[in-house]
């Protein structure tokens, strides 16, 4: 079994960077007792840095045991300063564990997220989206993905791709979508 490291630990100020780094070891190993990799927090991690899980994975697999190496890769996609980048990974995680976050599938899969009351399900029909779910969550959402938004968190969604955001709001009353922020 992989060593996954605590929430807490950090990587030139870059929080939760080793823990997410030997969970993609841990994946990429085949190591299926570790804790995954892909879970909210570490969607959460990648957003603020602007990267997607296939990067995460690249370079892990690229640098082997290296964080340093890995850190170096992300930063030649451009993530931004660690000060910028930093989150509170152990109070994201307390919220995930009370149930409310965003749920991400591709199209495809829309069925799996049937909503509840009060609930919208979002389609990114073009461009690339931040999801914002209260005040610690966040997630980039691309095209041909779909995601259920819950009511219990005030949420925003924000245009950072490179071709204008269109979405499908599936369900919900579209007189209560939140802003989006260009």
């Amino acid at each position: 079994m992989v060593a996954v490291r605590d929430f807490a630990d950090e990587i030139e100020g870059y929080a939760y960077l080793p823990r997410m780094f030997d969970k993609a070891r841990a994946r990429l190993s085949g190591d299926t007792d570790a804790p995954p990799f892909g879970c909210p927090l570490d969607h959460t991690c990648m957003a603020r840095l602007r990267v997607y899980p296939e990067d995460v994975l690249e370079l892990v697999s690229g640098n082997g045991d290296d964080d340093r190496a890995i850190l170096a890769g992300l930063r030649e996609h451009g993530i931004p300063p660690a000060t910028e980048a930093w989150f509170d990974a152990r109070a994201t995680e307390d919220e995930l564990l009370t149930g409310v976050y965003l749920k991400v599938r591709p199209r495809e899969l829309l069925e799996e997220l049937r909503p509840r009351p009060g609930q919208r399900v979002v389609a990114v029909e073009e461009g690339e989206a931040l999801f914002f779910l209260g005040g610690r969550q966040m997630r980039i959402v691309r095209s041909g993905e779909v995601v259920r938004v819950p009511p219990e968190l005030p949420h925003r969604i924000e245009d950072i791709g490179e071709r204008p955001l269109r979405l499908d709001w599936l369900t919900g009353d579209a007189g209560t979508s939140p802003g989006i922020v260009p």
